[in-house]
């Protein structure tokens, strides 16, 4: 006759005993890196081809800022719980390096961005002013090229975040 006890923790299966991310934390992810590769597209757009019809550029520019912002409210909200939960299950220094380095080129490109916005706001406030000298032009390279380092970054951080030590490297680490 077979027990009706509840089986231990030894006897679940594997898939039982380790807790994946939740539904709406992969619906989170997955929208913020939509939302950042939408956000890429439209910069570059911006950057690149805006000039040869600025009437379709001035509308791009527009979503580019409502969804930068958008961006970084959710960003800023996700990020913390994230870090909090993926930092102590990192095997691998190089991918925790690879991670910060990440993290640093989206505050660059969020900080830049939030910066470059200045003189809309200044503008819509009934004052106006821009920034002195190439100021725009230095925060403009910073922007588009850390946006450009995040991508690759995301696309490095997703490649590697399933790779794991194997299991006879991970015994022999902690004897």
């Amino acid at each position: 006759m077979t027990s009706l006890q509840s089986p231990t923790h030894a006897q679940m299966p594997r898939a039982v005993t380790v807790r994946g991310p939740s539904r709406l934390a992969v619906r989170r992810t997955s929208l913020l890196t939509i939302l950042f590769a939408v956000l890429l597209g439209t910069g570059t757009y911006i950057e690149f081809l805006a000039a040869r019809n600025w009437n379709a550029g001035e509308t791009v520019l527009v979503l580019h800022i409502v969804l930068g912002l958008v961006g970084v409210a959710m960003f800023a909200s996700w990020i913390g719980p994230h870090v909090l939960h993926g930092l102590p299950k990192s095997q691998r220094p190089l991918f925790t390096w690879l991670s910060w380095l990440l993290l640093a080129s989206y505050l660059l490109v969020f900080g830049t961005g939030l910066v470059m916005i200045i003189p809309l706001a200044s503008y819509l406030a009934g004052r106006v002013w821009f920034f002195q000298f190439d100021t725009t032009g230095v925060l403009t390279f910073l922007h588009l090229w850390s946006a450009f380092a995040a991508a690759s970054g995301l696309f490095l951080h997703l490649l590697l975040q399933h790779w794991r030590k194997p299991a006879s490297d991970r015994r022999g680490a902690s004897s």
